[in-house]
């Protein structure tokens, strides 16, 4: 019995030798990844998501980074910025993260930005909400935009479309959450400046599903051009469908995050003629963004929109973080890194990611394009 046991007792220490030894050969790095799978967001959280899988599982399968593989660790927002700070919380303290992507929209990634920054773990952020990088948030060197601010997205709406010649008056219908209130804002000093008027501005919540007293009032106001701001495929098209319900007959030009097939899906043939300026057309790739659809197509996942882009880019930049830290891998070393990537051409986007110590915005002007709907697929006009 005694010499069992020896033998035993030897054999469960080297077997531990060898799990230690296969340990410190195949390093694991854990990312957390909060999207909004559930809830009016969902149609943007789950390609978001799932390109990161198959991104993440890719690289793995390549080796790695240096050895090291890359583990994600998924969360469900729920579309609830509670959700957002709680699954931060989750993620950070028990799965032990050291960089996170998200959250899919902006009030979830302001809700965790404050519990990522105690912890110095660093956050991707696909959102366009511009007080994301307000830097009076004590939060900001945490956070890394990779996507478009609305800033930008904006003033690329207002240049190509709301300040077309002839247009005097201008309306907004935007949803009831920070990303939202935040563009309607910004387009409206925007039209100050050109001297167009705003005759309407009305909103509704996320959830909304008839917006049928909404489309009426701005209906009533005459604009010349309507300005959809909203990140939720399924408000924008319940707009668009009442639009055309109560006889609006001005243009609309959506907002970036309505550029993806479930919007065009809900609206039906109301969403015909609806403009949207942002990142790439699935209907129309670039080469580069061909590329993201063969590694989508391979993993049997096919391309729904711009969130694909928006979250491939978070990880694309990730990775090459981490590829730039020497020695130990941490969320202070990956954030420095990050404010080393400028004209970066390593993403899916067709332009150049850029970031720097003073700036994390990332994604700029010559990433975008206008859309149109045309016989129920997105057409590049510009």
């Amino acid at each position: 019995m005694k010499k069992f046991l020896k033998t035993t007792a030897a054999g469960v220490l080297a077997a531990g030798m060898m799990t230690g030894a296969g340990q410190a050969q195949e390093e694991t790095l854990k990312v957390g990844g909060i999207f909004s799978v559930s809830g009016p967001a969902a149609p943007f959280g789950v390609p978001e998501r799932d390109i990161v899988k198959i991104l993440a599982d890719n690289l793995n399968s390549e080796g790695g980074i240096d050895g090291k593989k890359i583990e994600i660790i998924f969360c469900d927002d729920q579309t609830n910025p509670t959700e957002s700070a709680r699954c931060a919380t989750k993620l950070i303290r028990q799965d032990g993260v050291i960089a996170i992507i998200g959250s899919t929209i902006g009030t979830g990634t302001l809700a965790l930005m404050p519990v990522a920054a105690r912890a110095e773990v660093p956050v991707l952020a696909p959102v366009g909400t511009i007080s994301v990088t307000d830097k009076e948030h004590a939060f900001w060197p945490w956070v890394f935009r990779i996507a478009p601010t609305d800033k930008v997205i904006l003033s690329g709406i207002m240049e190509r479309g709301v300040f077309s010649p002839g247009h005097k008056k201008f309306a907004v219908m935007y949803q009831e959450d920070a990303y939202g209130e935040a563009g309607m804002e910004y387009a409206t000093k925007l039209s100050e400046e050109q001297d167009i008027e705003v005759v309407a501005a009305l909103s509704a919540p996320l959830s909304a599903i008839d917006l049928t007293a909404q489309a009426t009032k701005i209906r009533n106001a005459d604009p010349d051009v309507i300005l959809l701001q909203t990140s939720a495929p399924a408000l924008g098209a319940a707009f668009v469908r009442a639009a055309k319900q109560v006889g609006i007959e001005a243009p609309i030009i959506g907002s970036g995050s309505l550029n993806q097939q479930p919007f065009i899906n809900a609206a039906g043939d109301a969403g015909e003629g609806v403009q949207v300026v942002s990142m790439g057309n699935w209907n129309d790739p670039s080469d580069k963004q061909k590329a993201l659809g063969d590694v989508m197509q391979a993993a049997g996942m096919e391309p729904q929109g711009y969130g694909e882009l928006l979250s491939s880019t978070g990880f694309m930049a990730l990775a090459e973080a981490i590829r730039r830290v020497d020695g130990e891998v941490t969320g202070a070393k990956i954030r420095d890194a990050l404010e080393t990537i400028c004209d970066f051409d390593g993403t899916y986007i067709d332009g150049k990611l850029c970031y720097s110590p003073e700036q994390h915005e990332g994604v700029f002007e010559d990433s975008l394009i206008t859309v149109e709907i045309r016989d129920g697929a997105f057409v590049t006009i510009n």
